[in-house]
């Protein structure tokens, strides 16, 4: 990938650029639209120009767990990932020219730590740097903190603009959306609270609609909710080669040593034993770390992120030639990763990624009153700890952030852990019920590694036996199941090939069968192809449409077809439920546990 320098991009190209957008505006709608003469070109063109000389001052540096500190240029470290089309067609990523020609509707999924939001940064620079369009990056959780009733994506949008110093009225903004000037990077859709995920989705799908000649590209971590975003093509992140990996290592300002010594043993073995690890940027990262103290990388996720969380406190600042900051809270690790979790804990479940500080302070005081450890200690000494010291929140401008969201997931999960059986059973089941739990988080597989038996007998086998009492009392009627699980099912397209999907209804139970059968090795059937297209070859004969509610099916006397088009679920549905049956296995288990603990 050819190295940008931000601030080369800026003089020619930013002028031509803005001066085309603002000619290509007055020159359309100056026969529409009487008063826009009143606005010269170059007040417009100016507008554009002032926009995209702050934004990319604003989007060409950021801070990372390396770079705690001093904002880097993005290009001085990041390592372009390639993301697969359905049909297993890869994309280079280093030109956004290759990506728009995919369509002008994408969602990017992938996994937490793949560097979805870096990408999102580079779309903007390198579409100023290599298209006629203008860039605009929405950070859609900022919609969290409207009401419902207030969410207007039009307004949103300008008023990011406005912040980034775009003097232009909303009026000619719109012009300029229906001439198609812009390239909309809608960053972590994942990141919008549930209750308002619907109204967000409307909006952008409207957005499209009235708007169809800009582009416009979600950045998001897995969702099933996709399935229903039938104008959207969704792309995957890919994960880091091994040249890749090691590309990125010899980028970053490290140690040279041992940076060389990672590198040599990267290259010899490290890379294909914990490819898992060493193939996401955020991981790789903290594996160096953990490398200059020469401790053992571990397997598990949780390991891992305890591990980078002791590294983090315990070890001087590697940009810093063995500068080593002081605790200011005075607070030893123990008691620091209490408090730590505690806040990580809170702010995970009511949705919070991002802080002002006195947001961030209150959840600190909160920690505080509730007496959560026994040591006094200054919250605000505490967040500059968190920032400056532990640096697993970042600070820029205004705002505070995690470093990564994963650190918060692990230490909501690990304080989730210190709840008794019954508050764990009871929580757990209330977040579902609330309709608060989305299907992107890695809390709940944290939370299993962390306390296996516990895990299933407080928060998988309450639900089961819910269900499987409801179950006992409907006679066991395989439609009653399937109504109660999934909404609608769905026809789309996987590598070229048609499949139907379910858009799931129940989530709580339907996540808890889903984990049973992966716990007791549910033995996935190969894909009954026949099965399938006879399904989805009858719901097009009967329907127009490719999403079909189940109440609609049932209502239209298919009861028996939606059976056998969705056999695969009755079949995970009765496996789960037979899995009780190793309730009291688990219990004895969980006891001897407890009783050798006590010794």
């Amino acid at each position: 990938m050819e190295q940008i320098d931000a601030n080369k991009i800026a003089a020619e190209v930013i002028t031509d650029l803005a001066k085309s957008t603002a000619k290509s505006l007055i020159k359309v709608f100056s026969a529409k639209v009487k008063d826009i003469k009143n606005k010269d070109e170059i007040e417009i063109g100016l507008a554009f120009e002032d926009y995209l000389n702050y934004s990319i001052d604003i989007y060409s540096k950021i801070k990372t767990l390396l770079y705690r500190h001093t904002p880097k240029n993005i290009y001085s470290f990041y390592e372009c990932i390639g993301v697969r089309e359905s049909n297993n067609n890869i994309i280079d990523t280093s030109n956004i020219n290759n990506v728009l020609q995919a369509g002008n509707m994408l969602i990017i999924s992938g996994s937490g730590g793949v560097g979805k939001s870096v990408m999102m940064k580079h779309f903007f620079l390198n579409t100023v740097n290599f298209t006629n369009y203008i860039p605009i990056i929405v950070e859609l959780r900022g919609l969290n903190n409207f009401d419902k009733d207030t969410i207007n994506l039009v307004d949103y949008i300008h008023n990011i603009m406005t912040k980034l110093k775009f003097n232009l009225d909303k009026e000619y903004f719109e012009y300029s959306l229906e001439l198609g000037c812009y390239v909309i990077l809608f960053d972590g859709f994942d990141e919008v609270k549930n209750e308002i995920s619907n109204i967000v989705s409307s909006e952008i799908f409207s957005l499209c609609e009235k708007y169809p000649n800009d582009y416009y590209i979600v950045s998001s971590r897995p969702l099933q909710e996709f399935i229903g975003w039938n104008q959207f093509k969704e792309l995957k992140t890919l994960p880091l080669s091994k040249q890749q990996a090691l590309s990125l290592i010899n980028k970053l300002e490290y140690d040279e040593r041992i940076k060389s010594d990672f590198m040599k043993e990267l290259d010899a073995s490290l890379y294909e034993k914990y490819e898992t690890f060493a193939s996401n940027p955020l991981l790789l990262t903290i594996m160096l770390m953990t490398f200059e103290n020469r401790m053992s990388i571990p397997d598990k996720l949780n390991d891992f992120f305890e591990q980078a969380f002791t590294t983090l406190f315990h070890t001087h600042d590697a940009t810093k030639n063995g500068f080593r900051r002081d605790i200011l809270s005075g607070l030893g690790y123990e008691d620091f990763k209490i408090v730590f979790s505690h806040f990580c804990f809170k702010s995970f479940f009511n949705s919070d990624y991002k802080f002002t500080e006195d947001k961030i302070l209150d959840y600190l005081t909160d920690t505080k009153e509730k007496r959560i450890i026994s040591q006094d200690f200054d919250v605000s000494k505490y967040l500059k700890d968190l920032t400056n010291s532990v640096c697993v929140i970042v600070h820029e401008g205004l705002d505070y952030s995690f470093s990564h969201r994963a650190f918060q997931e692990y230490f909501a999960a690990l304080y989730t852990t210190q709840l008794d059986d019954k508050k764990q059973s009871d929580f757990i089941k209330m977040w579902f019920s609330e309709d608060n739990f989305r299907f992107t988080s890695n809390y709940l597989d944290m939370l299993y590694e962390l306390q296996p038996s516990r895990f299933i007998n407080n928060i998988i086998n309450p639900a089961l036996r819910e269900l499987k009492k409801k179950y006992e009392r409907n006679n066991h009627s395989k439609i009653w199941l399937i109504q109660n699980l999934i909404g609608e099912v769905h026809i789309g397209t996987v590598d070229g090939k048609k499949r139907c999907y379910v858009r799931v209804d129940n989530s709580y139970y339907y996540e808890m069968i889903k984990r049973s059968c992966k716990i007791y090795s549910y033995i996935y059937p190969d894909i009954d192809d026949r099965k399938d297209i006879e399904f989805i070859e009858f719901l097009e004969k009967h329907y127009d449409i490719k999403t079909i509610s189940v109440s609609t099916l049932i209502k239209d006397g298919f009861s028996n077809e939606l059976l056998e088009g969705l056999h695969w679920i009755i079949s995970r549905c009765e496996f789960a439920l037979d899995s009780l049956k190793n309730e009291s296995v688990t219990r004895q288990a969980k006891t001897l546990a407890s009783m050798l603990n006590e010794l």
